[in-house]
């Protein structure tokens, strides 16, 4: 099966509240709530996660004795292509306890996540056996919730390496990574013109981040560690372009702006006569 060049991205943001209340449950706590962001796609119209329940993995900073905590979370389906490039759809708000490190998170997946082509076909998508109780990310860095300051979590699944078909059914798999929301940077360009422009592909190991453009032309991968990022811009087969490839090297945290502004697809070169 080829790539569906596809990138589904879970953002979950930390958020940790003040209360001055005895009995108040926001004391020593944190407000945790979930965002889904970022997907994208080429021959895939709609690609629909079903999600059943999520939990992090959360130490005590004293006695590093960790457990799963349950998320405050009743499931849903979400349409993910709808949310890329930085739009996000919040799907969990609730207390966290201050004084715990999250090391890891866990999805756990319901039956009814699905595909939807280009041409309307649905395609329902399977578990293999090793995922049915769910699929744990790690941290790239552990995250230790500190009172009265806002932290968040990230989690970028990959659908381009998560999805694939064997005999006509179709499986995922998620090839995730989790960072923190103010872990490493933010890579944004524009590519001109949009309408020859297929996908964008950086990649920097074992990181390999896939995303198509807004109608403006823009595209942003978050989270992207320091050092030389491999830029591939990807034309439409049919059309008078053709693919391009750079290397941007990213020397700071923040949010990086590649230029120039558009960055110009190729045309390809004229057939002698």
């Amino acid at each position: 099966m080829q790539n569906k060049y596809l990138l589904v991205t879970l953002l979950f943001l930390l958020a940790l509240l003040p209360s001055c209340e005895k009995n108040d449950p926001s004391v020593n706590a944190g407000r945790l709530r979930v965002k889904l962001t970022d997907a994208t796609d080429i021959t895939i119209r709609e690609l629909y996660l079903d999600i059943r329940e999520i939990s992090v993995y959360a130490t005590d900073t004293a006695s590093m004795e960790g457990e799963w905590v349950t998320l405050d979370y009743t499931g849903g389906e979400y349409n993910l292509l709808k949310w890329m490039n930085g739009k996000s759809l919040e799907i969990v708000n609730q207390y966290f306890p201050a004084g715990k490190t999250i090391q890891s998170a866990r999805l756990v997946f319901g039956n009814n996540s699905r595909i939807h082509t280009v041409t309307d076909t649905i395609y329902s998508l399977h578990y293999p056996p090793e995922i049915i109780d769910g699929v744990v990310i790690d941290l790239a860095e552990p995250i230790t919730i500190m009172p009265n300051v806002i932290s968040g979590l990230v989690i970028d699944v990959n659908a381009a390496l998560s999805i694939w078909e064997a005999d006509g059914t179709y499986f995922l798999h998620p090839v995730a990574r989790a960072f923190s929301e103010t872990y490493g940077s933010s890579l944004r360009g524009y590519v001109a013109p949009t309408i020859a422009t297929a996908s964008v592909v950086v990649i920097q190991d074992p990181d390999t981040l896939i995303t198509i453009l807004e109608e403006d032309g823009m595209f942003l991968f978050p989270g992207l560690q320091e050092g030389p990022w491999e830029i591939y811009l990807f034309a439409k087969p049919g059309t008078i372009y053709k693919d391009t490839a750079f290397i941007w090297n990213i020397e700071a945290p923040g949010m990086i702006d590649i230029t120039p502004k558009p960055l110009q697809l190729p045309r390809q070169a004229a057939a002698p006569n």
